[in-house]
């Protein structure tokens, strides 16, 4: 079974800001290839082959299907770096993130990478994984928005098409694919060639990898997508999370500075990650599985602003005074190093202005409008979000350090640390 992402139909479709552009060509149709292949009946314990799995959410998604009964085998996908192991990467990784993973003897670490043919392993233990495997979870990916859309689609599109191929050789199986609730910020042909941080490489690869996975499935392809908000840390990581790696944390940030955020009618999207994992794992698992999903827990502007003591304005004037504070400045500027520290200067005035762009409140409406949808998988009841949000807010020094906090068991106001 052959799947190819026809001509750079990907890069037409971004180009004239039409998903339908996407084409697909198959050696064979793939519905009868579905039901030609052996699979597992419903009721029996699951095999699940897991890329991404040394990750922060990658790490959730471990712990989790080494505890579910469900599952009868896992096998984790993981890139040995310098002369570290793959045990040794995700040891090290459960230690920074403080998750504990249960030692249930379903776990097999295989040394490879997903970008590579065969997965970058011998044969025999490659055609073990097409023979055995019955859930393939895609949590792999770069994290970072700095890199063009060419190397997202090496590093993501592609790949997805041959995970796809995969799945329908040899076993019948399902791949489930995080995409990102950030692929929704595309809604007319103008917003392919906005310049700010929401309209970059990495989001364009999301709205490719969602519409791809869309297609393929219509055509039969048992692939499943979830479009994933920022994912913050959970009570299984004692609310910790990667903080200020997350731009969503550095636009807390920046609100929590200037003692104020606007008045919105649209939510800001996130979810915990042990939420997250469950709302998947639980789809993925299931008899019938949903096509697309949105794991997303919003929080309100107005719940932001009473949690962390800030002052509700309009978009337009929250807007005005956060590119005034962060203008670029000629007391910025090193003498001695001119060059490179206007550079600085100029890249932290510029971020800021990418990361609240005027059509933010329409990012904002747009993602709220999909997450509501009746696609939306209903999550497990757990903390309220803003309960999530401040208690994370806590474990990071730069914005802890910032305004009294008021913590939600008690009602009490302190002083963060």
């Amino acid at each position: 079974m052959r799947i190819t992402l026809r001509s750079h139909s990907d890069r037409l479709a971004l180009w004239t800001g039409s998903h339908s552009r996407l084409a697909v060509s198959y050696s064979e149709d793939p519905v009868q290839v579905a039901g030609s292949l052996p699979r597992r009946p419903a009721d029996e314990r699951k095999t699940v082959l897991l890329l991404g799995g040394n990750g922060f959410v990658g790490m959730h998604f471990l712990r989790d299907l080494l505890d579910d009964e469900r599952v009868e085998k896992v096998y984790i996908l993981v890139r040995p770096k310098g002369t570290n192991s793959g045990e040794a990467r995700l040891a090290r990784q459960a230690r920074k993130y403080k998750l504990a993973l249960p030692d249930t003897g379903k776990l097999v670490v295989l040394e490879g990478s997903y970008l590579d043919p065969s997965m970058g392993l011998d044969r025999a233990t490659y055609e073990l994984l097409l023979s055995e495997v019955d859930i393939v979870l895609d949590a792999a990916g770069a994290t970072t928005h700095e890199y063009p859309y060419s190397r997202y689609r090496r590093e993501k599109v592609l790949p997805t098409v041959t995970l796809a191929e995969f799945c329908l050789t040899r076993r019948f199986k399902t791949l489930h694919v995080i995409g990102s609730v950030g692929s929704e910020v595309y809604k007319r042909r103008r917003d392919f060639f906005r310049g700010s941080f929401f309209f970059c490489g990495y989001s364009k690869m999301k709205f490719v990898v969602k519409h791809l996975s869309l297609r393929l499935s219509r055509d039969g392809v048992p692939i499943h997508i979830y479009q994933a908000p920022f994912a913050l840390g959970g009570p299984g990581t004692a609310f910790r999370d990667p903080g200020m790696e997350y731009s969503f944390w550095n636009m807390i940030w920046h609100m929590v500075r200037q003692g104020q955020t606007w008045q919105s009618g649209a939510t800001i999207p996130m979810v915990a990650s042990d939420v997250l994992s469950r709302a998947v794992l639980n789809n993925a698992l299931s008899a019938a599985p949903r096509v697309i999903s949105y794991p997303v827990t919003p929080v309100t502007t107005a719940e932001l602003a009473e949690r962390f003591g800030l002052e509700l304005v309009s978009w337009r004037e929250f807007r005005a005074k956060l590119v005034r504070d962060n203008r670029f400045r000629l007391d910025e500027v090193s003498w001695r190093h001119p060059v490179s520290s206007t550079r600085r200067a100029l890249a932290r005035a510029n971020f800021v202005r990418s990361l609240f762009p005027r059509c933010l409140p329409e990012i904002l409406e747009n993602i709220d409008k999909a997450a509501t949808a009746p696609a939306t998988t209903p999550l497990v009841p757990g903390l309220p979000a803003i309960d999530v949000l401040h208690a994370n807010a806590l474990n990071i020094r730069k914005l802890a350090k910032e305004l009294p906090v008021t913590a939600p068991e008690t009602g009490a106001v302190r002083e963060a640390a």
